[in-house]
Parts: structure tokens; C-alpha cells; sequence
């Protein structure tokens, strides 16, 4: 079993090693980068590698034309300073242009760069037009104000030929240039990438805070100093991996460039005296007295120079440090496997965890000291070694549970004359295990109300975070630029005031969807019928979406007699009208129709609202309407919905007894049939 368990986190490691692995991509020759046939929607982003056109000790201005001096090519990624083998006036403190022409595919308005390691101040620009900055490049130290991110800058493009032209200056760090690489793709795709990198990070980081604390509260309960280091590996781990995909968190604090370096350093460097301590708490008779101590102070050493030194004398210890702290991982394999040899508890899982984080250490070191260009790894496999220690645990609670096994057959021999004390202890666990089971149905039927409880506030919350953000985020925008650019037009402003409208509009009607969302899922939705004129509700809520209407240039035909009257919630039934109209206009596209109608039978009034739009696919039609799923599309104009409109429809029309059925085909438009208890005519 446990050869079987070290093999499965084996073949874990080397399935998310391979997994990591760069793959083959096109390269730029001669400052020409040809992605003309290249397909961004099916291969995704690709890597602008290779020769750039190289200015060194210039600033070039993109505005100005033929502005250019002397140019020789260089190799991206990688550090101008390698350059000086063959141009010996190339130092490694200076500032220089890097320039590179990107021919595109056709149909394509809009490209996301990522910039990955560029030392130690950058400015970008796309086609003359200044698009980011990361820091601040100038030509002299004084001038350059350095900063350290990763960031996506996105930019518009006009046509196939794309200059992206790049200022670096360095005037501190070891590294100078554009050290690490820089992809392109198009914008959704970057920002998808983007999400799927932060929601990896954000499961790192909570599972390193939460093991970290878990083995901070055993520590605390039974100070044993092992449990102790390794809380803290953690918690350095959840910093590192924060650095590693420069989470927002980093941008929140709003931390300078140095503070910046000095915080990546000291996350590093740190390591090496808790994994020492660690080992030596777990080993204390294989890890030397004197290695232990050298070791501690080696680190400490390194840790002072970083605190007290300037980014330009503490970035040359960075490769010292990894050959001590390759050493000292050797040390640990040579401690581990002499525990081992002495059959040490848990030893041989201790070292394939060991080398496991070996591997993804050893990785990182070559990568940052430059030696080598692949991903970052040591957070993956450091969440191997977490499951390595889990499983260390597991075992040893395997272990206590067999010695309590063995203890209570030792007692059982021993007390085996008395079975009238047996059978009474037996009566007691039977009626015992009978309360049990009870409290177990009781405790399952909590749990499955938890889940939908959770179920639904995460539903709410993933709601509110996109749905409801994105259009005040748009009417945040929209009044920046009015305010920003006093001299707009009055198109201009215009435009902007209806995006503004726009926006406001989606906000209002998500917000009142929810809340009436919200009291369906309290059990507290209520309806209270009154008598109405359905041509009133109509014409009222044709009002209030008529600013869309036009917007869209569609067409609306109302046949609703003046006659029918319904005995239903008003209020509700006007948030159904309105939820209803809204997805006709979404989905019809411009120049299209609407028609709403009603007609009575038997005792119902029957109303029907039926666009020209896209349609409804017919998988999807009973999904709808389902509370356990959750389906969102598109309008034709790319609006974006929160998949309540029609669930809520269908909650309200149940309320006040009536039903909903969907008509519709992909292609063919959608209608819409409601039927609610007609009321009497007044009088």
C-alpha cells in the first residue's frame, strides 16, 4: 500500500512537470515577427521570441520617424549584458530600445501583451502610442525609477503591421534587459489565461494558509518544533507563489520597486535556515551539531545583505545562494538517507518528498539565476510534498488505531469471564449506535441544507462579483472619461451618457431580479392579487425599455385587448413583463421584431411574447427553467445576462398560480406563453 501511494505522487510530479513544459513556438528573424498565418483562436498565445532590433544607450522616440542610431540584433529573452562579448561597449548598467515589427493575422483590432522579468524600469509602445509603464526608464539613475511586475497591456492595432517598440533602463540589478519573455494573443484569451493562473494561485495560497495553520495550532497544542518550521514553510510558500504569479494582493500594497526586490529576496532566502531547522527537528541524531549551525548562519548572512545592502550589491548573491542552497539540499538527502538506513519512522516518504521539492527547487534556481528558460514549479511541487507529509500523518494515525486495536483484544482476553459486564456494555453501545444513527439522519438532512444554503450565497456572490461589477465598472469608466476630457464632443458625450444609461439600466434590473431571487430562495416570495388591466402593465413596461428599443432599431406590435383584466401581483407580474422584453431585445437582432398578444380561455388570459431573434436550442429549453442549473448566452450585441431572468420568471408565475411554456428553435426566434387567472372588468 504505501509502495503504491509513493509511486501515485510520483507519477503526479512528472505529469505536472510535463504538463508545464513550453512548447515549440514561431520565432522573430531579423526584428520580424510573422504571425500572419498564424491562429490565435486555435493555438492560443504565442511567445515573441527572438531577434530583436537592439538600440543600445538610446531612447527612441515613436514619434518621431527615422529617429533611430546605430542597431544590432539581440536575442529575446535574455540579458543585454551577454551582448558584450562581441560589442565590449555594452555595459551591464545603461539604458537601451529594443524594437520589434509583428505582422498579424487578418481581422485583428486588439492584442494583450504579458511582460514577464524585464530589469529593472520599462516603458511600451504600440505603433507610436504609449501603452504601458513599469516604472520609469531614464537615461541615468537618478532618472530611472525601477518597479517589477508581471501585467497584461492591451492595445488597439489599425492594421497587419504592429511596431512594438520597447524602452529598458537598468541602472541597479544584476540582470539587465528583457531577461524574461513576452506573449501575445489576443485579449479574451489573455484575460482567460490570466483568471486560470489566479485561480491556481488562489488555491495554492489557501492550501499552504491552511496547512500552515493547521500545523501552527498542533504546534501549539503539542509543542513539537517541527510542526512549528513547517507552518512556517507554508505561510512562505503562500508568499512566494503570490510573487511568482504577482497576484493584485502585491498591487494592493503598493509596494516600490526596491521594496519590491527585497521582499522576493528575503522569500527565497528565508527558506534555507526553516527547511535546516525542520530536518534537524525531525532528525536530530543524523543532521550534525556543527552543519546545523553553519548552515544557520550562512542564512543569516545572506538574509543581512539583503536588508542592509542595495539592490545593486544584494542581486549578486542570488546565484551564490543557490549553489549553498543545493548544497544544503544535499545535505538534507544525505540526513534523510541515513535516517532511513537506521529505519528511521517515515523515512523513506520523507525522502521522496524530499526529492520531489528538490526537483522543483533546483528548477526555480537555474531559472532565476538565468541558466535556464522554463516555468515556475517549486509551488507545485511544494504542494506534493504537502500531500507527501499528509499522507505521513495519515500513516501514523493507521498506526495509533492498530495499537488501540491490539490494547482492546489484550482487554478482552483479559475480561472474558465477565459477560454479564459485556452484554450490559453491549445493550448501552447498541442503544448508543441507534442515538447515533439518528443523529447521523439529522446531521445528513443539515448538510444537504448547508450545501443549497452555500450553493446558492456563492451563486449570489459569483452574481454580484460579475454580473453587477461589470456595468457599474463600465459607468465608472464612462464617467471618468466625461470628467477626465472636459473637451469631448458632444457625440462623445453622448455616446458615453447612453452607455451610462445602459449600464444603470442592467444594474437596476439585476439588482431587482436578485432581490426577488433572493425571497424565492427564503421561502418569503408572496404574492398578493389584485385586479388590472394587462394593456396598462404592457404599454408600462414597453416604457421603460424603449431606450433599447431604438438603440437596436426594433420593431414592437401589440395586440392586447383593452379587455382583459388579470387578478394577479402587479408588482410581479410587471418584473416577468419586463424580464421578458429585455431577452426578446437581447436576443433579436437589429432591425427585428417583437410581437406581444393575449387572448382568454377558459378562465385564463394567455399572453405571448414572441420575437424574430436567435433562438433557444432545444437541449436547452428545459435547463431554463431548472433551479438546479445555470445557463447564461450572450445577447447579439455580446450583453451579458446572470441566468435568473426566466427562473425567476417562473418562480413568480407559479406564485400566483398560473404556468410558462418556451417555443422555440435555434434561428427562428422565441415565444414566450403565459397563463394567468383572468379577473373580471370593473363595473
Amino acid at each position: 500500500m504505501r509502495i503504491q501511494f509513493r509511486t501515485y505522487l510520483f507519477a503526479l510530479a512528472l505529469s505536472t512537470l510535463s504538463s508545464l513544459h513550453a512548447q515549440q513556438l514561431p520565432l522573430a528573424v531579423r526584428g520580424v515577427m510573422d504571425l500572419r498565418n498564424y491562429n490565435f483562436k486555435a493555438d492560443g498565445p504565442v511567445e515573441l521570441r527572438g531577434e530583436y532590433e537592439f538600440y543600445w544607450n538610446q531612447m527612441l522616440n515613436p514619434a518621431i520617424e527615422g529617429d533611430t542610431g546605430e542597431m544590432i540584433y539581440t536575442t529575446v529573452p535574455d540579458s543585454w549584458f551577454k551582448l558584450r562579448k562581441e560589442y565590449p561597449e555594452i555595459e551591464r548598467y545603461g539604458f537601451a530600445t529594443y524594437r520589434l515589427m509583428v505582422l498579424l493575422p487578418d481581422k485583428v483590432d486588439e492584442v494583450t501583451f504579458k511582460i514577464e522579468d524585464v530589469y529593472s524600469a520599462s516603458g511600451y509602445f504600440i505603433n507610436g502610442t504609449a501603452i504601458d509603464y513599469l516604472g520609469f526608464p531614464g537615461v541615468n539613475k537618478f532618472q530611472t525609477v525601477i518597479k517589477y511586475g508581471r501585467p497584461l497591456v492591451t492595445g488597439s492595432v489599425t492594421s497587419q503591421e504592429v511596431e512594438l517598440l520597447i524602452r529598458v533602463a537598468n541602472f541597479d540589478n544584476r540582470l539587465s534587459g528583457i531577461v524574461g519573455g513576452i506573449m501575445v494573443g489576443l485579449p479574451e484569451q489573455m484575460q482567460e489565461q490570466r483568471q486560470k493562473d489566479l485561480f491556481r494561485g488562489h488555491f495554492l495560497i489557501g492550501a499552504f494558509l491552511i496547512i500552515g495553520i493547521y500545523f501552527l495550532g498542533l504546534y501549539l497544542i503539542r509543542s513539537e518544533q517541527y510542526r512549528l518550521y513547517f507552518s512556517i514553510i507554508c505561510f512562505l510558500m503562500a508568499v512566494r507563489v503570490v510573487m511568482i504569479l504577482d497576484l493584485p494582493i502585491l498591487h494592493a500594497i503598493n509596494l516600490n520597486g526596491l521594496t519590491t526586490a527585497r521582499l522576493d529576496y528575503l522569500n527565497i532566502y528565508f527558506f534555507a535556515p526553516f527547511f535546516a531547522a525542520m530536518i534537524r527537528s525531525l532528525f536530530p541524531i543524523e543532521f550534525p551539531k556543527l552543519i546545523y549551525r553553519l548552515i544557520l548562519w550562512i542564512s543569516l548572512v545572506f538574509i543581512a545583505i539583503v536588508v542592509v545592502s542595495p539592490i545593486s550589491l544584494f542581486s549578486y548573491t542570488i546565484p551564490w545562494f543557490f549553489g549553498f542552497f543545493i548544497a544544503e539540499s544535499m545535505v538534507f538527502v544525505y540526513v534523510i538517507l541515513l535516517a532511513w538506513i537506521r529505519g528511521r519512522s517515515h523515512a523513506p516518504s520523507f525522502t521522496l518528498g524530499m526529492m520531489i521539492l528538490f526537483v522543483g527547487t533546483l528548477n526555480d534556481m537555474l531559472n532565476e539565476i538565468d541558466v535556464i528558460d522554463t516555468a515556475y514549479i517549486v509551488q507545485y511541487t511544494m504542494f506534493i510534498y504537502l500531500l507527501v507529509y499528509a499522507y505521513i500523518f495519515a500513516d501514523k494515525s493507521n498506526l495509533l488505531q492498530k495499537k488501540t486495536e491490539k490494547l482492546a483484544e489484550e482487554v478482552s482476553q483479559v475480561k472474558n469471564n465477565l459477560e454479564d459486564l459485556v452484554e450490559e456494555r453491549t445493550t448501552e453501545l447498541h442503544s448508543m449506535s441507534k442515538q447515533l444513527e439518528r443523529q447521523k439522519k439529522k446531521l445528513e438532512t443539515t448538510n444537504r441544507n448547508l450545501v443549497e444554503a452555500m450553493n446558492a450565497r456563492n451563486r449570489l456572490f459569483a452574481i454580484i462579483g460579475h454580473d453587477v461589477r461589470a456595468p457599474i465598472g463600465y459607468t465608472r469608466q464612462a464617467l471618468e472619461m466625461i470628467i477626465e476630457n472636459p473637451d469631448i464632443t458632444d457625440d462623445e458625450r453622448n455616446e458615453l451618457l447612453k452607455m451610462i444609461a445602459s449600464s444603470s439600466e442592467v444594474t437596476y434590473n439585476l439588482l431587482d431580479n436578485l432581490l426577488v431571487w433572493g425571497r424565492t430562495q427564503t421561502g418569503k416570495l408572496k404574492a398578493m392579487p389584485v385586479r388590472f388591466k394587462l394593456k396598462e402593465l404592457i404599454d408600462e413596461s414597453l416604457e421603460l425599455v424603449n431606450v433599447g428599443l431604438k438603440d437596436k432599431k426594433l420593431k414592437v406590435e401589440v395586440y392586447v385587448s383593452e379587455e382583459h383584466y388579470l387578478d394577479a401581483d402587479r408588482d410581479q407580474l410587471y418584473i416577468v413583463i419586463r424580464n421578458l422584453l429585455n431577452n426578446a431585445m437581447k436576443f433579436t437582432p437589429q432591425n427585428g421584431w417583437i410581437y406581444i398578444s393575449s387572448k382568454k380561455q377558459k378562465g385564463e388570459v394567455v399572453i405571448s411574447i414572441r420575437d424574430t431573434g436567435i433562438g433557444i436550442p432545444e437541449s436547452m429549453i428545459k435547463k431554463i427553467l431548472e433551479t438546479e442549473s445555470h445557463v447564461t448566452t450572450d445577447g447579439t450585441r455580446g450583453e451579458k445576462g446572470s441566468g435568473l431572468g426566466l427562473k425567476i420568471c417562473n418562480e413568480i408565475i407559479q406564485t400566483n398560480n398560473g404556468w410558462i411554456r418556451i417555443e422555440s428553435e435555434s434561428g427562428t426566434g422565441t415565444t414566450i406563453l403565459l397563463g394567468i387567472k383572468a379577473g373580471r372588468k370593473p363595473g
